[in-house]
């Protein structure tokens, strides 16, 4: 396989940045991107998809699944650029934004239960909310590399038959607490009831390179779906309901299939254009940065950006161009002087592996 040659698989890191845009539109809440949140569940299913991807090959090659290895990997990957957005935020409510200095918002945030308080309380963190579904991720990293070296064990088969049946069981979990009128916040929150698009990625990385193949025919339905879905609005509430999760996380899969088997397709070629290839590679810290920017920039931030934006009265267009500027300019930052080389360290001592 090329992308096995190279460690990476082109397209995708053009898919994620897609799919922050999309998040990114949303949440500046221009007409007509209302669906932009799922991007999230495209994030999801990449995500179950890579790590299982990664920890099966490391079993396969190894014989065992290294905990510490994987942690550290992840801890070095996703803290470092946190802690600078929390930082910041931090700094900027203690100096412009006093109404907000006792909310410590930052701590749901920095130990990843962000979607656990929005899911019972309600609370949508102003400057730190869209962490929810980086802790939802968090918690899949915390747990999967455990399960899955259970299932692994068990045999191809019966690995596979055991995912499916956890996100039978996940779907079967949410559709029950939605039937007894659960708060949607509970439900599309709480990791127990939105991490099957996580799931569904493990299945497709479980599967062997043919049937992957076959499933990425259906690419274009998949694409189809997941546009409409950014620009209809009836689409918008069926896949805000709990039973639109699904075929949302299965057009990422089947679109997936298609970018890891078809390396030199046109879809690809699309995906992997330099402006896309490049801020997917930084869509972490372009996630991370663009909600606390946008809250300043265009949602009550701090008089002098208020004042300057409405003195001037700039149509909206240009505000958000202006937003997504700046939101880079924190993330290439972020990248550069934290991120890479945080992610040159090693592991301080000899991981210990589990067979």
């Amino acid at each position: 396989m090329k992308e096995a040659n190279k460690g990476w698989i082109d397209g995708l890191d053009g898919l994620r940045a897609l799919s922050v845009l999309a998040v990114f539109l949303s949440h500046t809440g221009l007409a007509g991107i209302e669906g932009g949140f799922i991007g999230v569940d495209v994030f999801f299913v990449l995500s179950g998809f890579l790590i299982t991807r990664l920890l099966s090959a490391e079993h396969a090659r190894d014989g065992q699944i290294s905990f510490r290895g994987f942690y550290w990997r992840r801890a070095r990957r996703l803290y470092p650029a946190l802690f600078g957005v929390l930082a910041a935020v931090a700094v900027y409510t203690f100096f412009y934004e006093p109404a907000l200095r006792g909310s410590l918002e930052v701590f749901p945030a920095l130990f990843y239960v962000m979607n656990w308080v929005r899911a019972f309380q309600g609370y949508d963190a102003v400057l730190t909310g869209h962490t929810w579904s980086l802790a939802i991720e968090e918690q899949f990293y915390l747990l999967w590399p455990c399960l899955l070296l259970v299932l692994l064990r068990l045999g191809y088969r019966r690995s596979l038959a055991g995912m499916v049946a956890l996100a039978v069981v996940i779907f079967a979990w949410r559709e029950w607490l939605a039937f007894h009128h659960t708060p949607l916040a509970r439900i599309y929150c709480g990791f127990d009831t939105h991490s099957d698009g996580l799931i569904y990625g493990a299945i497709l990385s479980s599967l062997n390179r043919e049937h992957i193949r076959r499933i990425g025919y259906l690419w274009p339905l998949g694409a189809v779906y997941l546009g409409v879905t950014l620009f209809d609005l009836k689409m918008v509430h069926f896949a805000v309901r709990p039973i639109g999760y699904v075929p949302t996380s299965i057009a990422a899969v089947v679109v997936i299939a298609r970018v890891v088997t078809a390396q030199t397709s046109v879809l690809v070629r699309v995906l992997d254009v330099w402006p896309l290839a490049m801020l997917g590679r930084v869509s972490y810290g372009f996630y991370l940065w663009h909600y606390p920017v946008i809250h300043v920039m265009l949602y009550g931030g701090h008089d002098p950006i208020l004042g300057f934006f409405g003195s001037f009265a700039f149509p909206k267009p240009v505000m958000i161009s202006a937003t997504f500027a700046v939101s880079l300019a924190f993330t290439l930052l972020s990248w550069f002087v934290i991120e890479k080389p945080t992610m040159r360290l090693r592991f301080p001592r000899r991981s210990v592996s589990i067979a």
